[in-house]
C-alpha cells in the first residue's frame, strides 16, 4: 500500500507550508493557481514532514510560529527543496538577538540595545541605560511581551513576571533605548533583492506599539534612495529573500528596529494597492524557469 513517505507522487511546482490559513495565505494560493502552477498545500498541524520527501521544487514557508517555520524549512531544504525563506533567514530574523547581531556586523544602525540573560543583569542594564526604555524578549511577534518601561520599579516588575516563564528566551531581556518616533514606524517589503514599497504604521487607541495586529493604522510611505539601500542591505544581512523590515525615523536618521522572515502584508496591500501575492507568484514562476 502506498505510504506518504515512500509512494511516488507527481512533484508539484510549489508547496505552501502553513499552520493557520490567514488572508495572506489564501491570496497567495489564488495567485499561484492563476498562473497555472501545480500547487501542494501542507498544513503542518495535520501533515507530518519527512526528510525523504521532496513534494515540490519550491516551498513557501508561511507558518505563524517562527520555530515551526524554521523546522519546516530545514526539513524541506535537506530533501533538496528550495525554501522561501531559508531556515537560516527565518531563524536569524525570528530571534531579535541574532538579527541585531547580523545587522551590527553589516554596519546597519539600530536603537542602542543591550542583552541581559538574567534578572540581575537586566537591572544593571536598566540602571546604566536610564528610562524610559523598551524591554522585550528575543522571540515573539505582534508586540507581545514588549513593554515601555518608565522607571526601575516598573522594570523590576517586568523582570519578576518574566522569570516565571520556563523558556530561557522569554526570560532573556533586550533592553533598548526608547525611540521617540511619534508612535510610528516604517514597514518595508523586500522580495528577491527588490524593494516592493513601504508603509507608515501608526499606533492608535492609546497604544505606543504600531503593529497592525494591535490596531495600528497604515498609510503609504514614499521611498527614497537611502531607505531602499538600507532595506536591501538589511535583507542581505539576514540572508532573506522575502522580508519585512521595520524602521524608525528619528531626527532625520533611519534605525532598523526588527526584521520579519514570514512577513504579513494585508496592511501593506491596503495602504499601497500593491498586489503582493501576484508579485510573489510571478517571482516564484521565474525561479522555476531557471
Amino acid at each position: 500500500m502506498p505510504s506518504i513517505f515512500g509512494s511516488f507522487v507527481m512533484r508539484a511546482d510549489v508547496e505552501l507550508v502553513f499552520d493557520v490559513p490567514r488572508l495572506e495565505e489564501k491570496l497567495i494560493i489564488e495567485a499561484l493557481r492563476r498562473l497555472g502552477l501545480r500547487l501542494k498545500l501542507t498544513n503542518i498541524k495535520y501533515s507530518p514532514l519527512s526528510w525523504d520527501e521532496a513534494p515540490a521544487q519550491i516551498s513557501l514557508i508561511r507558518t505563524i510560529s517562527m520555530l515551526r517555520a524554521a523546522y519546516s524549512a530545514s526539513v524541506r531544504e535537506a530533501a533538496g527543496v528550495r525554501t522561501i525563506n531559508s531556515s537560516e533567514a527565518i531563524l536569524i530574523s525570528g530571534d531579535k538577538i541574532l538579527a541585531l547581531s547580523s545587522l551590527k556586523r553589516a554596519g546597519i544602525r539600530f536603537p542602542k540595545s543591550v542583552v541581559a540573560l538574567d534578572e540581575e543583569a537586566a537591572e544593571k542594564a536598566g540602571e546604566a541605560m536610564g528610562f524610559p526604555l523598551v524591554d522585550k524578549p528575543p522571540i515573539g511577534s505582534w508586540g507581545r511581551l514588549v513593554t515601555l518601561v518608565q522607571d526601575m520599579r516598573m522594570l523590576r516588575s517586568v523582570i519578576e513576571h518574566r522569570q516565571f516563564y520556563q523558556s530561557q528566551a522569554l526570560r532573556t531581556h533586550i533592553l533598548q533605548r526608547y525611540v521617540r518616533a511619534g508612535n510610528s514606524d516604517l514597514r518595508i517589503l523586500v522580495l528577491g533583492g527588490e524593494v516592493l514599497g513601504a508603509i507608515h504604521r501608526i499606533a492608535m487607541n492609546g497604544d505606543w506599539r504600531s503593529n497592525v495586529a494591535r490596531g495600528g493604522v497604515v498609510k503609504r510611505a514614499e521611498l527614497n534612495p537611502e531607505l531602499e539601500e538600507l532595506a536591501l542591505k538589511a535583507s542581505s544581512a539576514i540572508r532573506g529573500e522575502f522580508i519585512g523590515i521595520d524602521v524608525f525615523e528619528e531626527n532625520g536618521e533611519y534605525l532598523v528596529n526588527e526584521v520579519n522572515g514570514v512577513p504579513e502584508f494585508k496592511g501593506f496591500m491596503e495602504a499601497t494597492g500593491i498586489d503582493v501575492p501576484k508579485i510573489l507568484a510571478e517571482y516564484v514562476k521565474r525561479l522555476l524557469r531557471r
